[in-house]
Formats: C-alpha cells, sequence, structure tokens
C-alpha cells in the first residue's frame, strides 16, 4: 500500500469515515479502517481526532451537515409560516434510500454506550426541533397556528417523526406515503389547522 502525504486534510478524513461508518456502522468503525482508506498511518487520524469517540462523532456531524444546511435553507425562504413548516416537516422526513436515516438510527444505537456521540445527537436533534418549534411559535403570533406551547408541539411531532421513520426505514413496514400522511394529520391536530394546509 503507497502512503499517502501527511497533509491530508481533516475533510479528506471525515469523508472516509463517513463511508467506512456508511458500510461498517459506528460499533464496528476502527480508526485503523478509516486511516487504510485513505492510505495513511493511523497516527495521522490521531493528530487530527484525539480518540475514535471524537471521529465518529465529528463524522455524525459531517454526514448531516448538508441536511442542516437545506433546513437554514428552508428557514430563510420566504413564504408563509405553514409553508415554511411544510418544507422542515418534508425535509425531516426519510428520502429516496435515506442514507442520512439509516446513519441517524446506527447513531442512536452507538450513543447508548458513547457519550460523545450521544452529545452530538442531542445537539444535533436540538437544531431540528429548534427550528420545528420557532416556526409553530411564528405562526401563532400571526395567527396561523393555535397553539399554548411551540417547544412541546415541536418535541412531540419529532418523536413522532423519529418512531414513523424508523418504522420506515429499518422495519420497512410503513410507506413513505403513509409516513407523511400521519405526520401531516398529527402536526395539523396540534396545531388547530386542517391537514391538507401541511399537504
Amino acid at each position: 500500500m503507497v502512503r499517502r502525504r501527511v497533509d491530508v486534510r481533516r475533510e479528506e478524513i471525515l469523508d472516509a469515515a463517513v463511508a467506512e461508518v456508511t458500510r461498517r456502522g459506528f460499533g464496528l468503525t476502527r480508526v485503523g479502517d478509516v486511516a487504510k482508506a485513505l492510505g495513511v498511518s493511523t497516527a495521522l487520524v490521531f493528530y487530527h481526532f484525539d480518540s475514535k469517540e471524537r471521529l465518529l462523532a465529528a463524522a455524525l456531524d459531517h454526514a448531516v451537515g448538508r441536511d442542516l444546511d437545506r433546513l437554514g435553507a428552508a428557514m430563510a425562504q420566504p413564504g408563509t409560516d405553514t409553508e415554511r413548516l411544510r418544507r422542515i416537516l418534508s425535509l425531516y422526513a426519510p428520502q429516496g434510500a435515506a442514507p442520512g436515516w439509516t446513519l441517524w438510527v446506527d447513531a442512536w444505537a452507538e450513543a447508548l454506550r458513547n457519550p460523545e456521540l450521544r452529545t452530538h445527537c442531542r445537539t444535533l436533534d436540538k437544531r431540528w426541533t429548534d427550528a420545528i418549534a420557532a416556526t409553530i411559535a411564528s405562526g401563532v403570533e400571526t395567527g396561523a397556528f393555535v397553539c399554548a406551547d411551540p417547544d412541546s408541539a415541536a418535541r412531540r411531532i419529532t418523536s413522532l417523526m423519529d418512531g414513523l421513520s424508523v418504522q420506515a426505514t429499518v422495519h420497512r413496514r410503513l410507506s413513505r406515503t403513509l409516513l407523511k400522511t400521519w405526520t401531516r394529520e398529527y402536526a395539523a391536530a396540534q396545531l388547530a389547522v386542517h391537514p391538507d394546509a401541511l399537504r
């Protein structure tokens, strides 16, 4: 195996880590697997990330970064609060082959044993929940929604979507169409609007 230069960038390591985690899972990915994929020494990976736990947590952040960029764009896009909430719920739901959701589910399982990953999972989850809560609160102010506690409503909505998404991506017992229908109906009930408003 030909060793590469030692100036491998942190982002290259994260890309390789995401690829390895996607292939092997968080629990079975070793720092050596990432180093081998890049053709560098394990020591170089440890130079950038001083533990396997930090590497895996950073890989999760890196993997969901694009999703968070899309969330930011959805929040910034002009339109009504109802339109904004519809866009956010659509982004949150599994898309296509759902590689992001597969990674999320795997990260949740590994977070039971990895405190570093648990902290990152909570932080990333909070970003989504806060975005939904802020949109609901704005909709309450404009009269689009009726909701006494936007934070609790956002948590209930994301918790439902998490469970339904596991059913759709892991157990494959729920169609994406039904997932979206149930989410729309539940969110509408929480906000006192007709489900068609969130279609």
